[in-house]
């Protein structure tokens, strides 16, 4: 009975000195080792334990003594430097002179006045001196090889399983004297925009890459939308090797366009490269569309590209790609806060000399160009996260040389009824010249006034609508007997709605004779052939 006690006393002995541990080593300063060198112990107890008679060991082929402590109370929770006379704010001062490791397995161990108890930290492998750990047999499990003036430090300050590969890891940040740092890696693994018809989320998939939890007193997720700060929130606990879902309300965001960058800190994050994420959604109708395209141009010409700002908010993206059927690319930036009417092309110095009533910054000069098909052709305008801003399908092989497609009203969806052949050849920059606002239903002719008198410096306006969005007109003057007085239009384009104006001139250039004059105005539309003709009186006074 009385053996039993006797070592039941010195198992409460013997784990009652597992307080002292050897907590960061710094064994391979930068530069010269001699006066560098420093180790720290850490005191886990809730009492002072006296260090009186403890020795300081370092090992390469074997444990040799160091350093005999004197007499010196460790207070509980406390931390204790011991150093070379270079390292400032020390607690003692000594030679050290550690093992480097580099080839075979060194050690550094701290041990009681009575030998019963030690804690050892075994560096580098392989064992080939067969150093023992703390159970006295050869070690087994070992510490990284630190790099030069970075530590070996504990994964939790006082924490030890006597496994130095389990409780020491290589440390990039030494903490002499006071609580380690232990590099933590989060990564935003994901960020999606989620709109549906009732809500708008930002959904952040956030990872701990660590094998140790990260607390919810040092984390942030900063979101930035459109280059605007949207808000901070705080980082929820994450598990070791565990991720979560972070979600955000963005139903109160009025914006076509949402362009959001999401960046996680966390204080004891080392690794920052994955930390930030891109992600981007049109909620609502899209800011951008390609109004007008030129993709059949003479010799010495360039293909464009006009794109439509259709919304006056404001931001900024960088990276834009037009993709075409085959997935070649046109890539261009641009800031969203530019002119309405921007065109992508491939020479901006050409096409300025081309259109000089183009400012500077309307034209944009793509970093890729991709041969636009002549024939059926489908276009994507997208941003680099691949956010669709809009999609157009177009068939060329009626549409002249040198003569764009045009869109007929931007706000319309881009079928093929929406588009049609430019009546000016083209409209870079401009209004484009088939824009109507509605599709008549019916044919209508206005002309006005009537009568009119060309001697007093006046003119007919005759004004028309149509009901299809692309026509050929023809506008002729006749007299009662049947006579060709002035020709107007002969077989132009013109879209759902134009104007034409009649001075009361004759083929000679004089102002014809008072009276009644016919006008004949005929129009064919492009899609349908259907022909509309109309006869309308105009009276000339004197």
């Amino acid at each position: 009975m009385k053996s039993f006690f006797f070592l039941l006393l010195v198992f409460i002995f013997r784990v009652s000195l597992f307080t002292i541990v050897i907590n960061e080593l710094l064994y391979d300063p930068d530069g010269s080792d001699s006066g560098n060198e420093w180790i720290e112990l850490y005191n886990q107890d809730t009492i002072s334990v006296n260090l009186e008679g403890w020795k300081l060991e370092k090992a390469g082929t074997s444990f040799v003594p160091v350093y005999t402590f004197p007499f010196l109370n460790l207070e509980p929770d406390g931390y204790l430097l011991i150093a070379e006379e270079n390292v400032p704010e020390a607690d003692l001062y000594c030679s050290l002179a550690f093992q480097n490791g580099g080839s075979a397995t060194d050690g550094v161990r701290i041990v009681s006045p009575d030998g019963l108890y030690s804690d050892t930290v075994l560096y580098d492998e392989p064992n080939t001196n067969s150093l023992p750990d703390d159970s006295g047999n050869i070690g087994s499990s070992f510490a990284p090889d630190a790099s030069s003036g970075n530590t070996l430090a504990r994964v939790e300050d006082g924490v030890d399983c006597n496994q130095s590969g389990i409780d020491f890891f290589e440390c990039y940040y030494p903490t002499p004297g006071s609580a380690n740092f232990f590099p933590q890696d989060l990564e935003l693994k994901s960020s999606e925009i989620i709109v549906t018809p009732s809500s708008c989320e930002l959904v952040l998939v956030i990872r701990n890459l660590s094998t140790k939890h990260v607390d919810n007193f040092s984390g942030t997720v900063e979101i930035v939308l459109n280059d605007y700060l949207f808000g901070n929130y705080p980082l929820p606990e994450i598990p070791a090797l565990d991720s979560l879902e972070y979600r955000i309300n963005l139903d109160q965001i009025e914006c076509e366009y949402m362009l959001i960058k999401s960046t996680v800190s966390y204080l004891y994050d080392y690794e920052l490269s994955n930390n930030t994420g891109y992600c981007s959604a049109c909620p609502g109708n899209s800011p951008l569309v390609i109004n007008e395209v030129l993709f059949k141009p003479s010799v010495n010409r360039q293909e464009w590209i006009e794109i439509l700002r259709s919304s006056p908010c404001e931001y900024l993206v960088d990276n834009f790609v037009i993709y075409d059927a085959n997935a070649g690319k046109i890539e261009f930036s641009l800031s969203c806060s530019q002119n309405q009417y921007l065109l992508v092309c491939q020479d901006k110095l050409q096409i300025l000399e081309e259109f000089p009533f183009l400012s500077e910054d309307q034209v944009l000069e793509s970093l890729s160009w991709t041969a636009l098909n002549n024939g059926d052709e489908t276009l994507t305008l997208c941003d680099t996260l691949g956010t669709v801003f809009e999609e157009i399908y177009y068939t060329g092989e009626n549409c002249p040389v040198d003569f764009s497609l045009e869109r007929i009203n931007p706000i319309l969806p881009a079928d093929q009824n929406n588009w049609g052949v430019s009546i000016r050849g083209s409209t870079p920059g401009k209004i484009n010249s088939i824009f109507t606002e509605y599709i008549p239903t019916k044919a209508k002719i206005d002309l006005q006034p009537n009568p009119f008198s060309p001697s007093q410096g006046q003119s007919i306006i005759i004004s028309y609508q149509l009901p299809e969005m692309l026509n050929l007109v023809t506008m002729r003057i006749f007299d009662l007997k049947g006579r060709l007085i002035w020709i107007i239009q002969d077989q132009v384009y013109e879209a759902t709605t134009g104007q034409q104006l009649w001075r009361g001139n004759g083929s000679d250039g004089a102002n014809v004779s008072p009276g009644l004059y016919i006008l004949l105005w005929e129009a064919s539309g492009i899609g349908s052939g259907k022909i509309t003709r109309e006869k309308k009186i105009i009276a000339v006074a004197g």
